[in-house]
């Protein structure tokens, strides 16, 4: 009988090559005494192979015993039908042959996790996100066979992360992210094992987070809404929860100019926040009480607190008062008395801090700065990571280099798989100016920032480069090559798809060429569509999204320069002109189900672009 391990042991893995298949084609079981066929992203600790493989089929069940693993449940029944087409039931019931079982075993620490499989498969964690991070194991080991079935390889798998906090930031202020768009982002981390989600709420353009004590700060811009609803947010809150992922969020102050909250309590004429007011810390109790009661299950709240212009700061008879009140001096002196006293409201409401580099030493000017509070290290400019260390702080690596993700400055998977790892800060400017911190240093983690980018473009910017990071923080000492990890990854990458629910597209007679988004062709093209058999593929050509009065795909669409519209491209927010101009057609494709509800949030989007061969430019 297939039974928990009960002790957690890191395991080194051998240095053969495993190599990866997916739910892509069919595929005969591996051989008895070889990994072949496991495309695992991140690679765990230690994998054990047997012979065989145990099916799924439709007299397969999803069993728990603990209530608490019934959402786990749902979620991974789910992905196994947008992967496979097989629908399997979840129920409080005793594993039986060919079922999938997950379970809650206290002796197993933190994330650790196993997976066992044998003629079931049986999933334990000590707690509900082990236990997630086991069904993912799960997943991305299934593979389909000759016949049409799905089996996974019979194996025992012991996992555990080597670090802590694993995140990913997004941007959702300056761009505006509708709910839709950040749900595939949530699935993209739960694939990758990523555990917490940044939600950068506020900045100069808007405030996202609905503020039930200041309504007053909903935001729109030129008459689109660009803050979230309770019942969105909320949510989203559970729909991450459900899948092992944290949403932490962040309020950006003092600086930054802080968005509409400056009319709330802000400093006259400055672009900060009054620091020397008590009345802006009263305002910044309601507002963090009103995230922690949002988000809930984040054991941590992010208060920003960097690129803070100081410029007469300090000045005021108002400031001189609260400052000699308070035995501050000088302009930093009040900017870490902000720090300090946000650090005492989070804690206040039973929350971490989690602050920017953005603070000298450890404070100064009469406040200190506590040493529980996390940062985040990211430019090497304000207080690198070494002397954060120095000071007794525990950090968490966002350095700029390589894990900034800003439109299109960014770094390939490649790099961060081969120069990177979890305690170095490479500096993005100063190509010699790097810090390498030592085994023992306090790193919790690492975090790869995404800035200023459009929803759209979030996913496919994101896609191609956090799994890379997610493997070199989970298990760094696996001693895989890029070669190896990139061929797993070419497997796991087409099960997100599949997952979103998002539609395969295929073009023939294209140049071959591309320019950012858009594919090149001069004469007709054909357009073909592709999914598996769970609903229904309905398409548009005009650029609008797909309804379910949309056409329905029942063949191969040809396009010609006909089908194209005329659009001025790429417009440049800095000279505030396009930057360029074309006949385009944009082909979306959607799934929907047989009550004409779209499944998943994803509508495909593939672009091309009528240009003849000799005006065709160069990537």
């Amino acid at each position: 009988m297939t039974r928990c391990k009960k002790t957690w042991r890191p395991a080194l893995l051998t240095a053969a090559l495993f190599g990866a298949s997916l739910l892509m084609a069919p595929r005969s079981s591996p051989a008895a005494d070889s990994p072949e066929g496991l495309a695992l992203v991140p690679w765990p600790r230690s994998v054990e192979m047997a012979e065989g493989a145990m099916g799924v089929t439709p007299d397969s069940r999803i069993v728990y015993q603990n209530a608490a693993l019934a959402p786990l449940a749902d979620v991974l029944a789910g992905e196994i039908h947008m992967a496979t087409a097989l629908r399997l039931p979840t129920e409080k019931a005793t594993a039986k042959p060919g079922d999938i079982e997950l379970r809650l075993d206290p002796q197993l620490q933190g994330e650790a996790y196993t997976l066992s499989v044998t003629d079931r498969a049986v999933v334990c964690g000590g707690n509900y996100r082990a236990v997630a991070w086991g069904t993912v194991t799960l997943l991305q080991s299934l593979t389909s066979t000759a016949g049409g079935g799905v089996q996974a390889p019979r194996m025992v798998v012991e996992d555990a992360p080597e670090a802590a906090y694993r995140g990913l930031l997004v941007d959702v202020a300056r761009k505006w992210h509708p709910v839709e768009s950040l749900r595939p982002l949530i699935e993209m981390c739960r694939l990758y094992k990523i555990n917490y989600i940044q939600l950068h709420l506020n900045d100069q353009q808007s405030v996202t987070f609905p503020f039930k004590a200041f309504p007053e700060l909903a935001s729109s811009y030129k008459g689109e809404r660009r803050t979230y609803t309770r019942e969105e947010i909320t949510g989203l809150v559970r729909y991450a929860d459900e899948r092992g992922v944290t949403l932490v969020p962040e309020i950006e102050g003092p600086g930054h100019h802080s968005g509409a909250l400056r009319s709330l309590w802000g400093r006259p004429g400055s672009s900060c926040l009054d620091m020397g007011n008590e009345k802006t810390y009263e305002g910044m109790e309601v507002v963090i009480r009103e995230l922690c009661e949002v988000f809930a299950s984040s054991p941590y709240i992010h208060i920003g607190a960097d690129e803070c212009s100081l410029g007469g700061i300090g000045e005021s008879d108002e400031e001189k008062a609260f400052m000699e009140k308070h035995g501050l001096t000088g302009r930093g002196g009040l900017y870490n008395y902000y720090i300090v006293r946000m650090n005492e409201i989070v804690k206040r409401h039973g929350k971490q801090t989690i602050c920017w580099e953005g603070f000298h030493g450890d404070g100064g000017g009469g406040a200190k700065i506590p040493k529980d509070i996390l940062v985040m290290p990211f430019e090497s400019a304000y207080n690198p990571a070494n002397n954060l260390v120095k000071h007794g702080y525990t950090v968490i690596n966002t350095a700029w280099k390589p894990l900034y993700v800003v439109n299109n400055r960014h770094w390939p998977a490649q790099y961060i798989y081969e120069n990177w790892n979890l305690r170095l800060w490479e500096h993005h400017v100063n190509t010699r100016c790097h810090i390498q911190l030592g085994p023992e240093a306090p790193v919790l983690g690492a975090q790869m920032c995404a800035w200023e980018q459009t929803a759209d473009r979030e996913l496919p910017s994101i896609r191609v480069r956090l799994h890379a990071m997610s493997e070199r923080i989970w298990n760094p000492q696996a001693g895989r090559t890029y070669a190896d990890f990139a061929s797993r990854a070419a497997k796991t990458d087409p099960l997100l798809d599949r997952l979103l629910g998002a539609v395969e597209v295929r073009a023939e007679g294209l140049s071959g060429k591309q320019y950012r988004d858009f594919e090149y062709f001069g004469g007709p093209i054909t357009v073909r569509l592709a999914a598996l058999p769970i609903g229904t593929i309905r398409y548009t050509t005009d650029g609008a999204d797909p309804t379910v009065q949309s056409p329905a795909y029942a063949g191969p669409i040809r396009l010609t320069k006909d089908d194209t519209h005329f659009e001025k491209l790429f417009f440049n927010s800095r000279t505030k002109r396009h930057e360029s101009a074309g006949d385009v057609v944009r082909v979306k494709a959607r799934l929907f189900d047989d009550a004409g509800k779209p499944i998943g949030d994803v509508v495909t989007v593939r672009q091309y672009w009528n240009l003849p061969p000799g005006e065709q430019k160069t990537q």
